[in-house]
């Protein structure tokens, strides 16, 4: 039930769940032993924020003997505050996690963080989405939907969505350090370094909303089934893992779509992007060269 609440759409239900599942938590990390680990690993689904993260939850939540206690970890300090949090910081928190927990986040790859996520025995997930239109989410987002986001007065004031979209994209760097939220080239470069590492499932939301979904999940399911000790079937975690997509569940949810940005930027907008992260689109496959 509680876990449930983790969902709701208001956010003092979903703290209040987050805070009452803190008891069977530290219960669950007192009784937990190496085996417990090796047989039930706790499974990270990290995300470059606005790119999926709640699909990718709700995917993961249909691994064997997972629990869900609310655990949410950021390189960002809370939405209030919104500042860097230390590598360090980041570290510690993962080190906390208990057999079977899901932990969902948005973490930098940073040296100590990676080194925490291998040391805790974590399944490490990690979902991302063409920058273009985390920058069109994160306007509608910040403008309209989350109005306690340290964020939301700065793209209130945009005068439209036009100009929400273009603070999506330069970022707010002269703020730096008060709140950190440089261009979105930068904040994606914090998570690229996730992409290509063997010991993290890299996958583009594009994709795992595409018709390559199945076999996507196969993998997905496969990539867990190496990494456990437990006997576990992966052709039935990934039957499992294409029954729990829920949009609806999402309180973020918007339209869950890729592509989006194309009838909203105008030339401005296009010509921001390619000077903030022009090459990132390349880089990372969303475009072969800076000619779109």
């Amino acid at each position: 039930m509680l876990a449930e609440l983790l969902h709701h759409r208001n956010g003092f239900v979903r703290k209040g769940a987050a805070l009452a599942l803190r008891v069977p938590r530290r219960a669950a990390r007192a009784a937990a032993g190496a085996d417990d680990y090796a047989a039930r690993p706790p499974v990270l689904a990290n995300s470059f924020p606005k790119s999926g993260t709640h699909l990718l939850d709700q995917i993961l939540e249909a691994l064997p003997n997972q629990r869900n206690y609310g655990e949410f970890l950021s390189s960002m300090t809370s939405s209030f505050q919104f500042r860097r949090a230390t590598d360090e910081q980041s570290a510690a928190a993962l080190r906390t996690a208990v057999p079977g927990e899901l932990v969902r986040s948005h973490l930098f790859c940073e040296p100590a963080t990676a080194d925490a996520i291998t040391a805790t025995r974590f399944v490490h997930y990690f979902i991302y989405r063409d920058p273009r239109d985390v920058a069109l989410s994160e306007a509608h987002y910040y403008r309209t939907i989350n109005r306690w986001h340290r964020l939301h007065k700065h793209f209130a004031a945009a005068e439209s969505l036009e100009a929400a979209i273009e603070l999506a994209i330069a970022g707010l760097p002269e703020l730096t350090p008060e709140i950190y939220y440089p261009p979105i080239g930068q904040r994606f470069e914090h998570y690229a370094g996730w992409i290509g590492r063997d010991d993290v499932f890299a996958v583009k939301f594009s994709d795992l909303t595409s018709e390559r979904q199945g076999e996507l999940l196969r993998q997905m399911a496969d990539f867990y089934a190496q990494r456990t000790t437990a006997d576990v079937d992966a052709a039935a975690i990934a039957d499992a893992m294409a029954g729990s997509v829920d949009p609806s569940r999402s309180h973020t949810y918007r339209k869950g779509s890729s592509g989006g940005w194309q009838a909203s930027f105008t030339d401005r907008h296009r010509e921001l992007f390619k000077e903030h992260c022009g090459d990132v689109l390349v880089t990372y496959g969303f475009e072969t060269d800076k000619d779109w």
